[in-house]
């Protein structure tokens, strides 16, 4: 190895080392950045000089080091698994809190609820055959009578409206879902245009890449995307195996269907692709809340409506003409319109004169397994079952997602002692380099300005 080879191995030791410590140092400032990927200065050795006459390699030694790359150290299979585990957990919670805000309405147990209702109701007809049906006890009792079955009426309308209420709610819900997903589509596409152009000037986009992959997994949150790296350093984010965004192009999603509740009847509603649209296969919070707006939120009226038209029906076949209870609007019965308008003169307790088999009649509908509290209690036992099944299916996947993230975080994040060895690591070698190049040019001093002198 010549002197001046010498200085040019020891200038690119200092320069690597150098590169390699601003590496280190970046690690640490970010050790504590959410979403920060780690990196790494990948240093090689430099092949020594080749003989121009023999075209090979000489007696010389190597040609220094150089920094090959800065590598992002991401693991592709865990991210992907954080991918898929955040769509389930997304999906799972927000079923549960769905079902959770239809329980709420249900009031029950409590003195609000339908099932206390329905009690008062049956009290208040028992009372009236123990009434004599034309004294003043039972002109009273029938007032009562009036009184309660309005009050059942009023329940199941309020039911009714509520649960429209809710499915309102989650309509605004998706509706802002689309809007967040059409933002964070447009900001990932932008993302990967950046990326691109700055890797193919020879500069490292790491800090960009770990900014996109979480705005990545935010549309794994809200709609199931998954994403699949691109050579250029950008990634495709797909939903249902559809491109959402396509290097530094992002389409748009819009949801479809009916902007009102419709009762048990509301049609379905879907997430599409604006361009084409066509339905788009969404996980995560969009398929929950689509399966809500289109399933279960229509069943739960469908079950106020078929609880209202069993109390209309069997009450008003025991009770005969004139009907206790009435759609208000005059169309089908169901529990947004059913009503108890009856004028108490008009409360029959028996066929004639003294009797009471009417009241003792609709009395007796509350011991009937099949009747109007049988029905309301097999209701309301259906969706907590189903609510509690979902809260155990979001704690296990939240459970799962919280694991994923871990092991993500694990294999990618920074860990603050290993850099420090490797900064020391660095700063030695630098150190060393340092020393060689001041050796090497105490060596050059002597060869210029000494010989021929010593001995004079």
């Amino acid at each position: 190895m010549s002197t001046f080879q010498g200085l040019s191995v020891a200038l690119s030791s200092l320069q690597s080392q150098r590169r390699a410590m601003d590496v280190a140092g970046q690690n640490i400032a970010n050790a504590a950045t959410p979403g920060y990927t780690r990196q790494r200065a990948d240093l090689v050795s430099q092949a020594g000089p080749v003989n121009p006459i023999s075209n090979v390699r000489g007696w010389t030694t190597g040609n220094g080091v150089a920094v090959a790359d800065i590598t992002r150290l991401t693991d592709r299979l865990a991210s992907s698994r954080v991918e898929i585990t955040t769509a389930d957990a997304a999906l799972a919670s927000t079923r549960s809190g769905v079902l959770d805000a239809v329980q709420a309405g249900f009031n029950e147990p409590g003195d609000t609820g339908l099932q206390h209702k329905l009690g008062q109701m049956w009290t208040a007809w028992s009372a009236l055959g123990d009434q004599d049906p034309l004294g003043t006890g039972g002109a009273a009792a029938r007032v009562t009578v009036a009184g309660r079955s309005e009050e059942v009426a009023a329940t199941l309308r309020e039911g009714a409206a509520q649960t429209a209420a809710t499915w309102g709610d989650v309509r605004a819900e998706l509706g802002t879902l689309e809007t967040s997903v059409n933002s964070i589509a447009t900001s990932v596409a932008d993302y990967n245009r950046l990326i691109t152009i700055t890797e193919t000037t020879g500069a490292t986009a790491h800090e960009l890449a770990d900014q996109r992959d979480q705005l990545v997994r935010q549309l794994s949150q809200l709609v199931g995307a998954t994403s699949r790296p691109r050579p250029d350093g950008g990634v495709d984010v797909l939903v249902g195996g559809e491109a959402l965004v396509s290097g530094a192009v992002a389409r748009q999603v819009a949801v479809a269907g009916p902007l009102a509740m419709n009762g048990a009847a509301t049609g379905p509603t879907t997430v599409t692709f604006a361009d084409t649209g066509t339905t788009a296969a969404v996980g995560g919070a969009a398929a929950a809340l689509t399966e809500a707006l289109t399933t279960t939120i229509p069943g739960v009226m469908a079950g106020y409506d078929r609880v209202a038209q069993s109390v209309a029906t069997r009450v008003n076949a025991a009770h005969g003409d004139p009907a206790v209870f009435t759609a208000a609007d005059g169309g089908p019965l169901t529990a947004a319109n059913v009503t108890a308008s009856i004028a108490p003169s008009d409360v029959r307790a028996g066929t004639g004169g003294r009797g009471v088999e009417v009241a003792d009649a609709v009395a007796a509908l509350a011991e009937d397994p099949s009747g109007p509290d049988g029905q309301w209690r097999t209701f309301v036992i259906g969706v907590a079952g189903a609510a509690s099944a979902a809260e155990v299916r979001a704690t296990a996947t939240q459970t799962n997602s919280d694991a994923a993230r871990g092991a993500l975080v694990a294999s990618t994040a920074v860990d603050v002692d290993s850099e420090m060895v490797d900064l020391l690591t660095y700063q030695r070698a630098y150190e060393g380099a340092a020393r060689v190049l001041t050796t090497v040019d105490q060596m050059l001093d002597t060869l210029i300005n000494r010989t021929g002198v010593v001995g004079r």
